[in-house]
C-alpha cells in the first residue's frame, strides 16, 4: 500500500488542494458525469485551477478531456497499459504526484481519489451548490479535516446558491 506520509513521499515544496463542488447529501457526480451544468461554477473551478496540475480519475478526465489539451493533466487508471490522450497516465495517487511539473496541484475528483488525497491536501477549495441533486457518487466527510475557513462568496444562480468556501487543515 502506498503511505502517501512517507517522508520520502512527500512533496512538500508543492501545494496539493482538493477541489470539488457538491449539492445537498454531498453528491458530486450520477452516471460518470457531474449532476448540473452551472457557469459560475464551472468557470470558477477553470479559472482557480489554472496552472497547476490536475489529478483525476478517468471518468472525471472523460468528461474534462475537452479541456485537457491547454491543461497539465495527470489521469488515473488501474489499468497498466491504458494511456489517456491528453493527460499523463498514472496508476497511484503517488505517481501522480510524482509526474507533477507544476508548484500547485489540484485533486479534481472522484469519489475514492479524494478519499485518498484527504491526508496530503493542505487546501480544500469547496463549492456548496444549494440544491438537492441525484448522485451516485459522493464527496466524502471532510470537516473533521478541513477545519480552518480561510474566504467564503456567496452567488445566486438559476440553479441554487453556490457558497464558494476555502478550508485550510489547521
Amino acid at each position: 500500500m502506498n503511505n502517501l506520509n512517507d517522508p520520502k513521499f512527500r512533496n512538500d515544496h508543492k501545494e496539493i488542494n482538493l477541489i470539488v463542488a457538491c449539492g445537498h447529501n454531498r453528491v458530486i457526480g450520477y452516471n460518470g458525469k457531474l449532476p448540473w451544468s452551472i457557469k459560475e461554477d464551472w468557470d470558477y473551478f477553470m479559472n482557480t485551477t489554472l496552472g497547476g496540475s490536475m489529478i483525476m480519475g478517468r471518468t472525471c478526465y472523460r468528461e474534462f478531456e475537452p479541456f485537457a489539451k491547454e491543461r497539465d493533466v495527470i489521469a488515473l487508471t488501474r489499468n497498466k497499459n491504458y494511456k489517456f490522450r491528453h493527460a499523463k497516465t498514472a496508476n497511484s495517487l503517488k505517481q501522480a504526484l510524482s509526474l507533477t511539473t507544476k508548484k500547485t496541484i489540484w485533486i479534481c475528483g472522484g469519489e475514492r481519489l479524494y478519499e485518498e488525497a484527504m491526508s496530503v491536501g493542505k487546501r480544500l477549495y469547496i463549492t456548496l451548490i444549494d440544491n438537492q441533486f441525484t448522485g451516485d457518487v459522493f464527496f466524502p466527510p471532510w470537516e473533521q479535516t478541513f477545519t480552518r475557513l480561510v474566504s467564503k462568496k456567496e452567488v445566486r444562480t438559476k440553479a441554487g446558491n453556490l457558497k464558494f468556501l476555502v478550508y485550510d487543515k489547521f
